[in-house]
Order: C-alpha cells, then sequence, then structure tokens
C-alpha cells in the first residue's frame, strides 16, 4: 500500500507540474497574439510605410525575435509536458483504486446484462423496481379549450400545446390529399439525409412522421441530457496543450463518448421490442418523454466507466441489429461546441503549431465523420441548419460523397389547402358565419406550416375568430409583437424582429474570402426578393450556396439540379418585411432605396421593369407609414378626406396570384374600415388599394426623345382608363358589376393618385392636374409636382430628377 501512496504522490505532483505547464503555454499564446496584433496595429497607423521599407523591417524583426523568444518557450514547456505525461501514464494503473461496482474486466455479455437492469418497463414489487420507460403521451395533459372552436383533441406537453404526436392530425391531412415531405422522403435510400429549410417548414414535424414508418434513434442535439451530458465531458477533456499524443487521444475519447450515446439507445431499443409490442412511434415517442431520458442518461454514465475497447464492442454488436436512421435534430447546436478543437479528416492537413490545430473542425464535423465511417444511416438537420453545413458533411466525409441526399421540399400550405383543414379542425358554424374572414385567414397564413398552426394555439382560449387573428397578426408582423415592445418568453417567433435583425447582415462566404464579388449585403438580398415577389413576376432567384439566406429566416429555399433557389412568397413574411420598412424614418429609407435605384442603366443595374416594381414597392410603404396623416401632405387632400380620419393599415395583403382573392378586393370595397392595403389582380384595375385611395402607377427610364423621359401616352391613356369603376374586372363582368354595385350601395368617393414618373406624355400635359374630378378626387404626381417632394423627399426626387 506504501507503493501506491507513493506513487499517487507522484502522479499528483506530475499534474500539478502539468498544470503549471499548461497555464505557461495559455500565457505564451497570449503573449504571441499580441505581439501580431501590435504589428498589424503599428501597420494601421503607419499606412505610409511599406513592406520594404527599414522602419518597416526594423518592427517586423522585433516581432521575429519575439515570436522566437516564445517557440522556445513554449517547446522546453512541451518537453516538460512530455515529461509529466509520462509520469501519469507510468503511474496511471498503481493510482486507479476501483470501487468494487465498478467493472475492471468484463465480458461483453455481462456489460449488456449490467446495463440493462437500469431498464424497468413495468413496476414490480417483488424487486422493488419502478417504472422507468415512460412515453411522450404520458407526460401529456389535455387543454382544456374553454372556446370550444376547434374539434381536434389538442394536448401539451410541459404546458406548451404539442401537435407533433397527433394521430388524427396525420390522418386528416393524408385524407385531404395533402403531399406530405414524409412521402417523399422515404423514398429516398441514400444512408446520410440533410434537411435544409427555413424555420417552422416542418423539418422536426417531417423526422417525426418519419419515425412512424421507421425505427429512429432521435437526438435532440439541444434538449436531450445524455447528449448534454456528454457534451460537458468532452469540454473538461479538450486538452489545453495541443500536439499529436493529446490529441489523438481526445479524439479516441471523443469516439467512445459517441459510440456510448447510440450504444445507450440502442440497449432499451432492444429490451423494448423483446419484451414489449411497441411499434416504431411508439419508441420514437418514448425517447422525447423526460423521465425516459433521464434513464438514457443514467444508461450513458455506466457506460462511459468501461474501457474505450468494451464500449467499442457494444456498440458494434448492437449496431449490427439495427436498420434504422439515427436523427440528430437541432444539430447546429454542435457547430457551436468545441469550434476549433478536432483535426480534418485528411491527413495532410492534420497539423498542429504553436499550441493550435491549422485546420480545425468542430464536434459537428467530427460527430458526421465518426457517423459516415460507421456507415450508420442519418438524419441531420436544425432550426439553423444552413447551406454551408453541407460542406462539413461532404468534408467530414473525406470528400463529396455520392450516398447523401439533401432535401428541400418541405410543404407549403397553399389557400385553399388551408380552407380543408380549417374545415376538419374549425366547428362548422364558427366557418360558415365567417365565410369572408376564413379567406382572408387563408390568403395571410399560406407559407409554412407553423403560421397556421401556431393560429390554431390562439384559437384555443377565445371564441373571437376576428380578433385571435389580428392579434396574431400584430404580434408576428409588427412592431407590437417585437422583443423590444414585448418581455414574453412565448414570444420567440416575430417576423418583424426577424427583419430588424437581419436587415444589416453580411452575408460571407466560408470560400472565396477575398472575391468582393462574392460579398452582398442580406438587406440587398431580401429587398430583391420581396420586390420579385410583390411586384415582379415571382421568379426564384438563383444564389450560390455561400450566400446562406436559410439563416434569416424569412426566405426559402430550394435545390434544383444542383443551384440553389431563394425565393419569398409568404405573405406573413412580407408584411412584416413592409411593416418593418414603414416603421423607418421615410426620408432615411427613400435614401437607402435611391442608392440602388438610380444606379446607371447598364448591367448588373435595375431594368426599367424592376425600377418600376420598386418603385410600386416605396409607394406601398408609404401607405403604411401613413402618409395622409404628414402635416404638409395632409393639406393637398380634400377636406371631406380629413373628415373620414383614415388609420394606418395593419398590413399589406398580395392578391394577385390566388383565385380567391376576387373576394378580398370586394370586401375591401364593401367595408370602408377594410384594414389592409392591398395589391388588387392585375386585371382589377388600380395598381395599389386602401380606404378611399387608389394608386395608378406608370413609370419609365427609358428616353422618349434627346431631351426628355416620359411616359408615353398610351401607357397614360391606360393609366386614365383604370380610375373608372366601370373599367375594373372588365374582362370578368360578373366581378365587375358586383364591384359597381358595392360602390353605388356605400356611395363610394375615391382619391385616385396619378403616378406618372418622371413625368406624363407632353401631349396630355394639358390635363395632368390635380384636383376634384365630379364626388372623387384626383392626384397627379409626376417628379415636378409639390406632392412629389413631400411624399418622397426632396432629396429622392433630386437623385431621380438627376438619374
Amino acid at each position: 500500500m506504501s507503493n501506491f501512496v507513493t506513487v499517487q504522490q507522484g502522479v499528483a505532483g506530475a499534474q500539478a507540474s502539468l498544470e503549471e505547464a499548461r497555464v505557461r503555454v495559455s500565457e505564451v499564446s497570449i503573449n504571441l497574439s499580441e505581439a501580431e496584433k501590435t504589428l498589424k496595429d503599428w501597420r494601421i497607423r503607419h499606412p505610409e510605410y511599406t513592406l520594404e521599407d527599414p522602419e518597416y523591417q526594423i518592427r517586423k524583426e522585433e516581432l521575429n525575435e519575439a515570436i522566437a523568444a516564445l517557440d522556445k518557450s513554449l517547446a522546453a514547456l512541451e518537453k516538460r509536458e512530455s515529461y509529466c505525461l509520462q509520469q501519469l501514464r507510468a503511474g496511471a494503473s498503481n493510482q486507479r483504486a476501483p470501487k468494487a461496482d465498478t467493472p475492471v474486466d468484463i465480458s461483453t455479455e455481462d456489460a449488456l446484462k449490467r446495463l440493462s437492469m437500469f431498464v424497468s418497463l413495468e413496476d414490480d414489487a417483488a424487486s422493488n423496481k419502478k417504472k422507468n420507460v415512460f412515453s411522450a403521451w404520458e407526460s401529456m395533459d389535455d387543454i382544456d379549450q374553454p372556446s370550444k372552436v376547434l374539434k381536434i383533441e389538442v394536448k401539451a406537453l410541459d404546458g406548451v400545446p404539442d401537435l407533433l404526436y397527433s394521430h388524427e392530425i396525420y390522418k386528416d391531412e393524408a385524407s385531404i390529399g395533402l403531399n406530405m415531405p414524409v412521402d417523399e422522403l422515404l423514398k429516398i435510400a441514400k444512408r446520410t439525409i440533410i434537411l435544409i429549410g427555413v424555420s417552422g417548414c416542418g423539418k422536426t414535424r417531417t423526422c417525426y412522421d418519419y419515425a412512424r414508418h421507421h425505427w429512429c434513434l432521435y437526438f435532440d442535439c439541444a434538449k436531450d441530457s445524455d447528449v448534454q451530458a456528454m457534451i460537458g465531458l468532452l469540454k473538461t477533456k479538450n486538452p489545453p496543450i495541443k500536439n499529436d499524443y493529446t490529441q489523438n487521444v481526445f479524439e479516441v475519447y471523443s469516439e467512445t463518448m459517441i459510440n456510448a450515446l447510440i450504444a445507450t439507445r440502442l440497449l432499451v431499443l432492444k429490451i423494448l421490442r423483446k419484451q414489449s409490442n411497441v411499434d416504431p412511434f411508439g419508441w420514437h415517442c418514448m425517447q422525447r418523454s423526460g423521465r425516459s431520458r433521464l434513464v438514457f442518461e443514467q444508461i450513458f454514465s455506466e457506460l462511459i466507466s468501461y474501457s474505450g475497447n468494451l464500449v467499442s464492442q457494444i456498440f458494434l454488436r448492437l449496431k449490427s441489429e439495427f436498420d434504422g436512421r439515427v436523427i440528430f435534430d437541432e444539430s447546429q447546436q454542435l457547430l457551436d461546441i468545441l469550434t476549433a478543437d478536432y483535426r480534418s479528416s485528411k491527413s495532410d492537413l492534420q497539423g498542429i503549431s504553436r499550441n493550435k490545430l491549422e485546420f480545425p473542425r468542430s464536434l459537428f464535423s467530427f460527430a458526421t465523420r465518426h457517423i459516415i465511417k460507421h456507415q450508420l444511416k442519418s438524419i441531420w438537420c436544425g432550426t439553423h441548419m444552413r447551406i454551408r453545413n453541407v460542406d462539413l458533411i461532404y468534408s467530414a466525409a473525406g470528400k463529396k460523397p455520392t450516398d447523401v441526399h439533401i432535401f428541400t421540399n418541405f410543404s407549403y400550405l397553399k389557400p385553399a389547402v388551408i380552407l380543408k383543414l380549417c374545415s376538419k379542425w374549425i366547428r362548422k358554424d364558427i366557418i360558415d358565419s365567417h365565410e369572408t374572414l376564413f379567406l382572408e385567414i387563408s390568403n395571410f397564413l399560406q407559407g409554412r406550416p407553423r403560421f397556421f398552426t401556431s393560429f390554431l394555439h390562439e384559437l384555443l382560449n377565445t371564441s373571437d375568430v376576428r380578433e385571435a387573428f389580428q392579434s396574431y397578426c400584430r404580434l408576428v408582423t409588427t412592431r407590437a409583437g417585437s422583443s423590444a415592445e414585448v418581455e414574453s418568453a412565448d414570444n420567440k417567433f416575430s417576423l418583424y424582429d426577424f427583419w430588424a435583425q437581419r436587415i444589416s447582415w453580411r452575408i460571407e462566404p466560408i470560400v472565396n474570402e477575398n472575391d468582393p464579388f462574392s460579398r452582398r449585403l442580406v438587406s440587398n438580398t431580401l429587398l430583391e426578393l420581396c420586390v420579385i415577389s410583390l411586384f415582379g413576376n415571382r421568379t426564384r432567384k438563383n444564389i450560390r450556396a455561400e450566400m446562406d439566406l436559410v439563416s434569416t429566416c424569412l426566405v426559402m429555399v430550394h435545390l434544383e439540379r444542383d443551384e440553389w433557389q431563394a425565393f419569398m412568397t409568404e405573405p406573413m413574411v412580407l408584411g412584416a418585411g413592409m411593416n418593418f420598412l414603414a416603421d423607418q424614418h421615410p426620408h432615411a429609407l427613400l435614401e437607402h432605396f435611391a442608392s440602388s435605384f438610380f444606379a446607371p442603366v447598364e448591367a448588373p443595374a435595375m431594368s426599367p421593369a424592376e425600377r418600376g416594381h420598386h418603385m410600386e414597392l416605396i409607394i406601398a410603404i408609404r401607405f403604411l407609414q401613413g402618409w395622409w396623416l404628414e402635416a404638409g401632405l395632409k393639406e393637398l387632400l380634400p377636406k371631406w378626406v380629413h373628415k373620414l380620419e383614415i388609420p394606418r393599415p395593419v398590413g399589406f395583403m398580395d392578391c394577385r396570384f390566388k383565385s380567391g382573392d376576387v373576394n378580398i378586393f370586394l370586401r375591401q370595397l364593401q367595408e370602408p374600415d377594410f384594414p389592409w392595403v392591398i395589391c388588387p389582380p392585375s386585371n382589377a384595375g388600380p395598381d395599389l388599394r386602401y380606404s378611399v385611395f387608389s394608386c395608378h402607377v406608370k413609370t419609365t427610364s427609358t428616353p422618349r426623345s434627346k431631351s426628355s423621359i416620359f411616359v408615353t401616352a398610351t401607357q397614360c391613356k391606360k393609366n386614365i382608363a383604370t380610375m373608372d369603376p366601370d373599367n375594373w374586372y372588365k374582362c370578368q363582368d360578373d366581378v365587375r358589376k358586383k364591384c359597381l354595385l358595392a360602390v353605388k350601395k356605400n356611395k363610394s368617393r375615391f382619391v385616385h393618385m396619378r403616378f406618372e414618373l418622371p413625368d406624363s406624355a407632353p401631349s396630355l400635359k394639358e390635363g395632368f392636374k390635380s384636383g376634384a374630378v365630379g364626388d372623387d378626387y384626383v392626384i397627379c404626381v409626376n417628379l415636378e409636382s409639390e406632392f412629389a417632394k413631400l411624399f418622397f423627399g426632396t432629396r429622392f426626387v433630386a437623385a431621380y430628377k438627376e438619374f
């Protein structure tokens, strides 16, 4: 025993020496970084010196001397570290005084038996064991619905409504013929699948649906306690002194941890399949139970007390019996953990210098490499799983593998589908009494499924559907729901906040960093997509993979024949963007637009059509800002408009592409207090409508003569024609008659805003005057008008004239 104590004391001394060495290495690294920064700062302060100047050479020599001294210190410390490690290894076996209940030499069979004892599927009075494996269903509570609006049963997990486990919803969606992402996912045979999609598009839901059909190991990398336990251990074992030996020890240890994590789930699944009639989705629900996850953590903790060789044997045996998939949800969490502490998979990129890896990789890269190496079928996804993460998985595999599938085809709920689901899940009498309202709801909530399901949550506690809808829209698309305005833990999905946070982001590529053409402002790209969708032809925009717009949570992406495409067609996203832009200072915003709007008429600047679309966006934003409430502009309106006290609109609604939007246009005519600015279908007549205002916009940037630019007489006449309600929906006579009836019934009066920019046709200039026309009022706007200067701002108008 005295020898054991002596060894213990020697090892303790070695450990103390090693810790001291580690601290010194850390100080050396800091000093080196400071020396390099000093030289860099000196170069910035003295740009007049070139690399060949004597003064610069003196500074560089001083730095080189400092580096040489630090390298010498580092070499001595590494030598001392090597000696300390030898002492530790020599005494390690004698130092360990194992506990009686920790197996040192145990067979694989015995280890599996010991681990199986942690699992209890039912209460056993004889052994005094309590059931400890539960389904998430057993942890869910029924939600009381005082409003009784919904027909479906809604349960809560940890007090939060959760529809992911509902068999009823899954069957109803199939019954209406909805093409579910899982139907396509089930056909994919490739070993590695990566799910890429905007937040709320249904990635987690698709994983849950996949687990209804196949056995899966499901890890939530952000929440599962066994995953968090593994991460905690890896952080403690991360060597502060990095060399080939310590890095190899750490990476072998990391492999053991990952093996233990997966083997734990495989063991419990094996026991369940042997002792019960559990099906794949039942097993999935058990993995999502908080109480079951405690058992996983216990088994994991026991398993990692065994030797790495034994853990590997257990892992390989259980893996050989499993033909399902391993799902890593929220896997982007692994990108932010041990971000530069693993070596590359390529042998020529594994160098270590100055206590740092030369080509570092994150835990995410290491884990994906390990899973691919062991040929486990896997799915990788997460809220912020980005396009560029795909390259990290390719890198982890050592090359671009052919056995990887990138999946982007998630559900886009269209208005017709939302109406069908409403008929399934909401009481019929409520739908019948709010027919036009549900048309509005289905139109505005189209897009990613989360928009619609979150609205259903709003109906749990109220029977006032209109108020629930308007409240939900305010919270998601306006400043009222911004985190700066609402300090609520439940307020986690504000599209308005996403615009506010992302509009100034710069997209930085992970390759070609010195290529100026590969860098673009997110704000420019978001605005471009917004304009294409609202006022253009809604075409998808091809983007480079490094332009990772998925992370904005505002842009949907699709992979088509190895080309990434971005599009922004969701009314909720567009509405939030319009509201955010409208909340900015009018003149500052218009000056921002002017920088791109008035670029030279040369590629890659805007085309004339694109300029026209941007102008429509600007006009729409000014409506959301309530321009008629501004003192200068208010004076240019007739008194009967003042008496109406028209409020600012609640948002913007695009009605050009859906068959049911005729009803929205009619409803706006029928209801003077309709709260939305709408962009009507192209054959309706006006380009923009709100309250009494109808906008008729014509722009051009193409010269009509050598000395002036103007809108042609033909286009001006078309503009004049669209101001007459008798010409609205002229190609749909039944709709035209309904419009005229609504105008007559409400005795409607209009303010027709005739935008002809930069100027009207010379032949029609005499009639281009603002003033009363019958009961209505016409405002004629060109760059020379007083209205234009107040509406767009003098700087914008001046820039337009100069252009």
